[in-house]
């Protein structure tokens, strides 16, 4: 096995379009600060399973919904090109997109799922809450029905029940997302029910998704505006998701977390 035996060989970070929203009206007592917000895919490299996906970010389909894309459009702007999707920037790096079967999905919201009808013959690995959510939920879950993945998609849920790992004390449900310990998976409940983070041991890289738009967006997490509460399926777990990371990263400062808004250029990991 190449590169001393890891796994997992590489990570790619991906940035697949991105939205804009003003931090004024998000939480209360900020100032005017318009930011960008990728929408994050990372590229897995697996040594025995291939390439795989978490998540597949934003895709030209956002624009294709009618008055639900207006209406989501200007709540939540957003901007994505043919260039920024994800196939895009694997074809770029020379990365076969035929051969990626496995897609790990944080949740199924339009940034994070925008990508799957981009793709073929693969199958969807997620929680129960999230696959649930994906196959029959709606616009008001934020799923809209040309970004769902046809009826020849393959669903599986990661193997429950790890009580050994750094995230026990902190997190009640942790996963072995493939069943050979590189990847596990954590529930993040709050901004939706069941939406899956995972962390990559040999790396020591935890992707949180968006159990909170930003690290430097923690600590002002109970300060969210009633609008930006709303938007969270249960913002009482969202607040106590936050707060379990914050002890999580003080008392586990050589992991590093990242959430899949933050604000970082596109980065590899070898």
């Amino acid at each position: 096995m190449e590169n001393g035996g890891k796994k997992i060989t590489e990570v790619r970070l991906y940035n697949c379009g991105c939205c804009k929203n003003n931090l004024r009206h998000v939480f209360k007592h900020h100032s005017k600060e318009i930011r960008f917000f990728p929408a994050r895919v990372v590229l897995i490299r697996h040594s025995q399973l291939g390439d795989i996906l978490y998540d597949t970010g934003y895709s030209k389909l956002i624009y294709q919904n009618h008055i639900l894309s207006f209406l989501y459009n200007a709540l939540n702007k957003s901007y994505v090109n043919e260039e920024d999707t994800i196939i895009s920037k694997l074809k770029r790096d020379g990365i076969v997109t035929e051969y990626i079967h496995k897609i790990i999905i944080s949740h199924a919201h339009p940034d994070h799922i925008g990508g799957l009808r981009l793709l073929q013959d693969y199958e969807i690995i997620s929680t129960e809450k999230v696959i649930d959510t994906l196959q029959s939920g709606g616009a008001f879950q934020l799923v809209f029905r040309n970004m769902k993945p046809d009826g020849s998609v393959k669903y599986r849920m990661p193997v429950a029940g790890v009580t050994d790992s750094v995230f026990s004390g902190y997190f009640e449900k942790i996963y072995d997302v493939l069943g050979d310990g590189s990847i596990l998976g954590v529930e993040l409940n709050g901004h939706v029910d069941g939406q899956l983070g995972i962390y990559l041991p040999e790396y020591q890289i935890f992707f949180a998704a968006d159990a909170c738009w930003g690290a430097d967006l923690l600590c002002k997490v109970k300060d969210m505006r009633k609008v930006a509460q709303w938007i969270q399926n249960d913002y009482k777990a969202y607040v106590d998701t936050v707060g379990r990371l914050e002890r999580f990263i003080k008392e586990n400062p050589e992991i590093k977390v990242i959430f899949s808004h933050d604000t970082m250029e596109e980065i590899r990991y070898e």
